[in-house]
């Protein structure tokens, strides 16, 4: 059986806590993988005293938008020793926006295309990246994001069911994603909240300066996928909001263009009903309507969407059921789990 070496990392955005996205793009698919018999793996993180003999006994190293020099060690390591490696990219890694606090990794770049160079195979999570990241990398493998639906709901599962008082959920790792619709969003949040005080506003991710103007507002750290997942879907949220910058953030458009739309996947696995900016990766995967609410970035088109899913029980009750149905039927980690098998043989 093939034996898989996670690589686990630092977040780029965060210090001191662990990347989301090896979670997300990772884990989660050798899990999938893991459980229906098809290999063996563990993650270790770059920094542990057993990560050099973790790469020892794997056949497949994968890494996820690494840019350490240990990382580089154990790269260089498993390809001296016949490993294969995998190196995934979720996004824009050759720059960052200043809202973020991977602008901070600008030094690193040298190192990621050093990483990149020594792989065997690189993988990419949306064509977007794919066809950027050719500048790079002559064959970009496109693995599509994925949810292991069931390991944490069940179709029909407490579909419907709504927390009293109602909670909205919102969920944000770095600063916020926004620059020049920020004080938009904040002052939208407030009216809404203001006409609504019974309501909570859930917010799970990193802390952002922003956030102590909204006293409606209940603060959870970032916690590790699978916990965040469960708090979703046991949560009962009404609704959830995801706001992206557009191009109205001229330097962070192209950024954010490259990213994925994984709040969507989440909240509908989670079956929770989803208000998200109309952006270009929502646009790709919402149908406004239908499986999520599509919003411009204007303060009246906020409110009124916030209104609107407030309002209207029947439509969360559709949005809820047709998200779900289309994340597991279009959006299931078994096509994950499928190029991402391809990419650890020596056909990829």
């Amino acid at each position: 059986m093939k034996k898989v070496l996670a690589l686990q990392r630092q977040s780029h955005v965060a210090a001191g806590v662990p990347s989301l996205s090896v979670a997300a793009r990772i884990t989660e698919v050798l899990g999938y993988m893991e459980s229906r018999g098809e290999l063996t793996y563990t993650a270790i993180s770059e920094n542990d005293e057993c990560a050099a003999a973790g790469v020892d006994w794997a056949d497949v190293l994968i890494l996820s938008k690494h840019s350490s020099r240990k990382a580089l060690e154990l790269v260089r390591r498993a390809r001296a020793r016949g490993v294969r490696v995998i190196y995934d990219i979720d996004d824009w890694i050759f720059s960052f926006p200043t809202y973020s606090g991977g602008a901070a990794h600008r030094d690193k770049l040298e190192m990621i295309h050093e990483l990149i160079a020594l792989s065997n195979v690189v993988t990419v999570a949306n064509p977007t990246l794919e066809r950027k990241v050719r500048e790079y990398v002559s064959a970009p493998l496109l693995v599509p994001n994925g949810m292991w639906v069931e390991r944490y709901v069940h179709s029909g599962a407490r579909a419907g069911e709504e927390a009293a008082p109602p909670r909205i959920v919102f969920t944000n790792a770095d600063f916020l994603k926004m620059q020049a619709a920020k004080d938009m969003l904040l002052t939208a949040l407030q009216v809404f909240f203001l006409r609504h005080p019974d309501y909570v506003l859930d917010f799970y991710g990193d802390p952002f300066p922003e956030m102590f103007s909204l006293p409606f507002l209940h603060f959870t750290n970032r916690m590790p996928y699978t916990d965040y997942m469960r708090a979703l879907v046991s949560g009962s949220y009404q609704f959830a909001i995801t706001p992206l910058g557009g191009d109205e953030d001229a330097e962070a458009a192209e950024f954010n263009a490259c990213k994925n739309p994984f709040k969507y996947l989440n909240y509908g696995a989670a079956q929770v009903p989803g208000i998200y900016s109309h952006v270009s990766i929502y646009e790709g995967s919402v149908a406004d309507g239908r499986t999520g609410m599509l919003v411009e970035n204007d303060f009246h088109a906020w409110v009124n969407a916030l209104e609107a899913m407030a309002d209207d029980a029947s439509l969360r009750r559709s949005i809820r059921r047709d998200a779900f149905a289309d994340v597991v039927e279009h959006h299931h980690v078994s096509a994950s789990a499928a190029v991402l098998g391809r990419a650890m043989s020596e056909l990829a």
